[in-house]
């Protein structure tokens, strides 16, 4: 175990997590990856929101991305009598998970989640059934009102979209916050990036956004990069139903072998536990029907990347938290490191590189 990799995790993810990013608004996230990655390669953003970073130079096309995006809330309606909302829900969340959530919007305003109705016959509820108090009451503008003894309120308007008002918590080995799906796997790739020597590929490492409003960030990013390879790197929660048996928090990084709509690739998967004996690596396999991520974006982009994805276990709190193992995380960003320094082998085609670097990337 590396302890200068997890002394930069340690420092990394809290930033990331309290940054400001819901899906679309991933602002906070993009200008603290930014400064966390100062020197490491060169920067370019999309229209979509992505973050680039290339920090490569010949070789094969590798894509590396972890979205950034966390979920969020848009204010739908706007009580005028008592200057409460109604919301929309932005992302993978359900209804019931956010009601007690603090929320918080992109200029500090926040809020919270409330609601006055219990669950259906499932005992769950509705995005209807949630409201918005910013405790601001009829207040005029956006100016936050001030109440009898100095607190102010929030002004709530149709469009306003709030993200998570994150307070990671370490619980010994555990990290515990609600927007570690997916800062963990973005500061496991920045620690990664400032750790790794010089890699053998020609790597594009992708920050990609829109994730939680379906994989928008990603199939974007590698259209544009047209990688030869592609590893993406998210949390996976363990317990999803038809899930491999075993997958487990604590037990190491996770290569997902199938998703919902997603078949891993051999070559992606060799080079990854080529990468794992290196990095001495524990490796544990996924197997989940209902659940996914950005690598089925990626692995049909243009004529097809063979990709890999890596998993960081989590374990759900029954609310709006998550739970990782800092040992995973730490483990995902040496697995990461080993990648981006292997000798490629049998990555792509040689002819398809040839012909590509006749005339550069289109």
């Amino acid at each position: 175990m590396s302890s200068a990799t997890a002394a930069s995790l340690q420092s990394t993810l809290p930033a990331l997590l309290t940054a400001y990013g819901p899906p679309g608004r991933e602002t906070g996230v993009r200008q603290a990856l930014r400064r966390l990655l100062r020197g490491t390669g060169t920067f370019s953003e999309d229209a979509i929101g992505n973050l680039h970073l290339h920090a490569g130079r010949g070789g094969p096309r590798l894509l590396i991305t972890a979205h950034m995006d966390a979920p969020g809330i848009i204010v739908t309606k706007v009580d005028s009598s008592t200057g409460a909302a109604r919301l929309g829900i932005l992302g993978g969340r359900r209804a019931a998970e956010l009601v007690g959530a603090t929320v918080r919007f992109e200029d500090g305003r926040v809020a919270v989640v409330t609601t006055d109705r219990t669950g259906g016959k499932d005992g769950d509820l509705d995005a209807d059934a949630l409201s918005l108090e910013g405790g601001a009451g009829k207040s005029s503008g956006r100016k936050r009102a001030a109440s009898a003894n100095g607190a102010r309120g929030a002004r709530l308007e149709v469009g306003d979209v709030a993200g998570m008002d994150d307070r990671p918590t370490r619980l010994g080995d555990l990290w515990c916050a609600a927007n570690l799906d997916n800062r963990a796997g973005c500061a496991a790739l920045a620690a990664a990036l400032r750790a790794a020597r010089r890699s053998r590929f020609d790597v594009t490492a992708v920050f990609a956004a829109q994730s939680d409003l379906g994989s928008r960030g990603a199939t974007t990013a590698a259209f544009g990069a047209e990688p030869e390879l592609a590893i993406v790197i998210d949390v996976a929660h363990v317990g999803d139903s038809k899930e491999t048996s075993g997958f487990a928090v604590g037990k190491g990084p996770g290569l997902a072998l199938k998703e919902s709509g997603f078949l891993a690739h051999p070559d992606a998967l060799e080079l990854v536990r080529r990468a794992a004996r290196v990095a001495k690596t524990p490796l544990q396999y996924l197997i989940r029907e209902n659940e996914g991520s950005d690598a089925r974006a990626i692995r049909m982009s243009r004529s097809g990347v063979p990709t890999a994805m890596i998993a960081i276990p989590a374990r759900r709190s029954g609310g709006l938290w998550s739970l990782v193992h800092a040992d995973d995380l730490t483990q995902v960003s040496q697995l990461i490191s080993a990648i981006l320094t292997l000798a490629p082998k049998g990555a792509g085609s040689p002819s398809r590189r040839a012909r590509r670097g006749k005339g550069g990337r289109r």
